[in-house]
């Protein structure tokens, strides 16, 4: 009987639920991710996330480029799904979402979202 009454209750929460985990949408507040420099990048901490804007400059090698802002440059991780088909030179501004990852002895840069070009 207990165990019919805890899943009743448990079902209940989850469909009452449902309708909130379906909106899109996000919270835009303090701690969101929000947009900066590459100067600003490097003082984050771990698991941190950024918006940038500015230009990649060249591949390095594999997945690995360099971006440039007013700032300064910065090595980034660009996975092939998050360029969506989209060939991007240097004199395209681009905006780009990049998650900090600091390990015991370096810390890179990942992007984290398809790059989206304005111009």
């Amino acid at each position: 009987m207990v165990k019919k009454v805890l899943s009743a209750v448990a079902l209940a929460s989850v469909v009452a639920a449902a309708p909130a985990m379906a909106q899109t949408g996000g919270f835009t507040g303090p701690g969101a991710t929000q947009e900066g420099t590459v100067a600003q990048l490097k003082t984050l901490p771990d698991d941190a996330y950024m918006i940038l804007k500015g230009n990649i400059v060249r591949n390095v090698r594999g997945d690995k480029y360099e971006f440039k802002d007013a700032t300064g440059t910065v090595e980034l991780e660009i996975d092939r799904k998050y360029w969506n088909g989209q060939n991007v030179k240097p004199e395209n501004t681009v905006k780009l979402v990049v998650e900090v990852d600091k390990d015991l002895l370096k810390t890179e840069y990942e992007v984290d979202a398809p790059v989206e070009v304005l111009k």
